[in-house]
C-alpha cells in the first residue's frame, strides 16, 4: 500500500466491519476471543494422542461431540500468495518443490484498534495449546504472527497474521480425505499437475473457499469467485483453523487458510484509479528543448 492508498477510511471502515461482523455472528469470532469468548463459544483443545497434534474444538449442542472450530478473522491484506501460481517447475528440484506450495494471505489493520485487539486474542489462543504441550515444547512466539513496517515514521509496526494452507497432501496421510479436482482456474498452465500423484495428493481438506460478500437491502450473500480477485489492500474476512503439530523436536501452533471473503474492495480499486491517472500525468508533461 502507497501513497494512492486512503489508510485513514481504509481502517475506518474495517473498524466498523469488524463491529458489525461480531454483533450478527453466530460463530467464534477473533475478535471477541478472550477468556470469555473461549467459554462462550464453547471452544477447548482436542489432543488426539501422544506426541501427535492436537486442534481447536468447538462442543456442538445438537451431537454433544466436539468438532473442529471455524474462527474468522477480518483485516486488509498486506501480502498473498494464492493461485495461480508463478511458479517454474522444469528442472526436477523445481517440480519437486511443487509439492509443498501452500496457499497463503497476510492481514493487517495498519493502526487499526479492532485488530490490534484481534492480534492480542491470536496471542492468547496461542498461549491456550501450551497446557496441552508436552513438557513446555510449544515455541513461545506464534509462528503466524508478524509486524508489517509503519511507513508513518511511527516507532510501532503494524501486527500481521498469516493463515495458510499446503496444497497437496502426502498420500499416505491422505486416509480419510477424499481427493478433490484442481480446478483449471487455479492452475491454468498445468504446472501443478506435474506433481507425482502417486505421493502427493489434493484433497478436500487442502481446498480454500473464494467469495464475494454481496450485500442487498435485504440480505447478505456469498459468491463464489477466484482467487485472482483478491489483491494487497482489499478488506477481507478469513475462515481459519487453530492446530498444533510437532516440528523438528518443538511443537508450533499453525493458522490453516479454509476460506477468504471479499469485504470490501474500495479502497484497494480506487488506489489502482489514482495510480494509472498519476502515471498518465506523468506521460504527458511535455519535455523541455
Amino acid at each position: 500500500m502507497d501513497i494512492f492508498y486512503n489508510k485513514t477510511d481504509a481502517v475506518q471502515v474495517l473498524d466498523e466491519l469488524i463491529a458489525e461482523r461480531v454483533n450478527t455472528a453466530s460463530s467464534p469470532q477473533m475478535y471477541g476471543m478472550n477468556s470469555e469468548g473461549v467459554e462462550r463459544f464453547g471452544l477447548t483443545i482436542l489432543k488426539e494422542g501422544a506426541d501427535v497434534a492436537s486442534k481447536l474444538t468447538q462442543h456442538d449442542e445438537a451431537t454433544g461431540e466436539a468438532e473442529e472450530a471455524s474462527i474468522a478473522i477480518q483485516g486488509i491484506i498486506s501480502g498473498c500468495q494464492l493461485p495461480p501460481f508463478d511458479l517454474k517447475a522444469n528442472r526436477p528440484d523445481e517440480i519437486r518443490r511443487l509439492a509443498h506450495v501452500r496457499q497463503s494471505v497476510t492481514i493487517t489493520g495498519l493502526g487499526s484498534t479492532s485488530f490490534k485487539s484481534i492480534a492480542e486474542n491470536c496471542r492468547h489462543m496461542h498461549t491456550m495449546f501450551g497446557r496441552y504441550t508436552p513438557n513446555a515444547l510449544l515455541q513461545s512466539v506464534p509462528e503466524y504472527m508478524g509486524k508489517l513496517r509503519n511507513e508513518n515514521g511511527c516507532d510501532d509496526d503494524y501486527p500481521t497474521i498469516t493463515a495458510s494452507t499446503r496444497f497437496f497432501t502426502p498420500a499416505k496421510q491422505a486416509s480419510g480425505f477424499a481427493t478433490v479436482d484442481v480446478n483449471p482456474e487455479l492452475d491454468p498452465r498445468g504446472v501443478l499437475s506435474k506433481v507425482d500423484a502417486a505421493k502427493w495428493v489434493h484433497t478436500e481438506d487442502n481446498a480454500v473457499g473464494y467469495y464475494i460478500l454481496a450485500c442487498s437491502d435485504t440480505e447478505a450473500s456469498y459468491k463464489p469467485t477466484t482467487p485472482v480477485v483478491f489483491q494487497i489492500g482489499d478488506i477481507v474476512e478469513l475462515q481459519t483453523l487453530m492446530l498444533s503439530v510437532p516440528t523438528k523436536g518443538k511443537y508450533s501452533v499453525k493458522l490453516i487458510l479454509r476460506s477468504i471473503v471479499l469485504l470490501n474492495g474500495h479502497f484497494t480499486t480506487e488506489a489502482i484509479s489514482a495510480r494509472t491517472l498519476a502515471a498518465e500525468a506523468s506521460r504527458s508533461v511535455p519535455v523541455p528543448r
